[in-house]
């Protein structure tokens, strides 16, 4: 097993967490991230990014609707779902492109671990046993994951940030809980 020793150690290589190495960096701190991936923040994958995307099309289109109270004639808009979600796709493809540029040129400095860290000890992480991580500061940063009470996992039409993404076409409806 492989030994390391960093001031401070960083699990989540999320937003947050590649926000704590740099300021731990900026403080002239050795820093480490662990992270068993995927890569990417789930901002830029599943978060606010493809979400933005999504209401700044319905934004657009609202807009389209709106526009003949300004005296601005248009001719009655369509909103193609296909190629909404393809372009948030697309963009948020991209956005996750340069995250995970970003981490790879960290594991490449030695910065990144990728793996699974157990804590071991107040000042000690295991990573996928494979090596063992001294620290003087913890940071964990590992992000959330959408989560269906089992009440409603049943439900027809059940969608999370996890999924909703990656749907054919828009719904006609949807009811946005959390």
């Amino acid at each position: 097993m492989s030994e390391r020793d960093v001031d401070v150690a960083v699990i989540g290589a999320g937003t947050a967490g590649l926000s704590a190495l740099r300021a731990a960096r900026k403080a002239g701190a050795r820093g480490l991230l662990i992270d068993r991936g995927p890569l990417g923040t789930t901002c830029a994958r599943v978060g606010c990014m493809p979400s933005k995307l999504l209401i700044a099309a319905a934004h657009a289109a609202h807009a389209i609707l709106e526009a003949p109270r300004f005296g601005i004639r248009v001719a009655p808009g369509r909103v193609d779902g296909p190629a909404v979600l393809e372009r948030l796709r697309r963009e948020r493809d991209r956005f996750v492109s340069f995250v995970v540029e970003d981490c790879l040129a960290l594991e490449r400095r030695g910065e990144l671990l990728r793996g699974t860290a157990q804590i071991l000890a107040p000042d000690l992480l295991a990573v996928d046993e494979r090596t063992r991580v001294r620290f003087k500061s913890l940071v964990v940063a590992t992000g959330s994951s959408p989560f269906v009470p089992p009440m409603f996992a049943g439900l027809p039409g059940m969608m999370t940030t996890d999924t909703v993404f990656e749907l054919p076409d828009l719904p006609a409806s949807a009811l946005v809980v959390g």
